[in-house]
């Protein structure tokens, strides 16, 4: 059994992508993240689907994320966002890890700090990494001659819209829509 497939059997279970959840004191990320990506009057019709996954904060994870979102877009029958999607999760997922994950000092580090969401909403896919860090994302002016650092103009580009929730005690999501269009 490969990672990802591994992956997705332990992956959360579908709900429908109008769920929402906001309690007060608890917010699920996830739901958070939709209510800004999918305002209520889009109209997104169509198939739905909902697939989570925690993630260690060990630099080879990025490989498996992009495994899971393929085989999550896959079995959605949404191969035309593959590339796209796996693209976008690996930097969201690179941001969490450099930003929001080793600039907790002082804290114990979870066994899983990062949760990587997908939901399904009609033709588009909400693209979503969770991480403890209380720090939001900045689009700096690139250095073309440094080998990191644009991360989030790639995300720019290849996403339909894209954001943040706000921070609270338990972290942060960044999120982008992905898009058939």
């Amino acid at each position: 059994m490969t990672t990802a497939e591994r992956l997705a059997e332990n992956a959360m279970s579908t709900h429908p992508a109008s769920w929402t959840a906001d309690n007060g004191s608890s917010r699920h990320w996830l739901a958070t993240a939709a209510h800004h990506a999918f305002p209520a009057d889009e109209g997104n019709s169509g198939p739905t689907g909902f697939a989570a996954c925690a993630l260690s904060a060990e630099p080879e994870v990025t490989h498996d994320a992009r495994d899971f979102t393929r085989t999550t877009l896959t079995g959605w029958g949404m191969q035309e966002l593959l590339d796209n999607a796996a693209v976008v999760v690996s930097e969201l997922l690179s941001n969490a890890l450099r930003y929001g994950v080793t600039g907790r000092l002082g804290r114990t580090p979870s066994p899983h700090p990062v949760w990587l969401g997908l939901l399904r909403r009609g033709d588009v896919v909400l693209c979503a990494v969770s991480d403890p860090g209380s720090e939001i994302p900045v689009v700096k002016e690139p250095d073309y001659f440094a080998e990191s650092g644009r991360g989030l103009h790639v995300i720019d580009m290849l996403s339909e819209s894209w954001g943040w929730t706000t921070p609270d005690h338990a972290g942060k999501a960044v999120w982008a829509v992905v898009s058939g269009r």
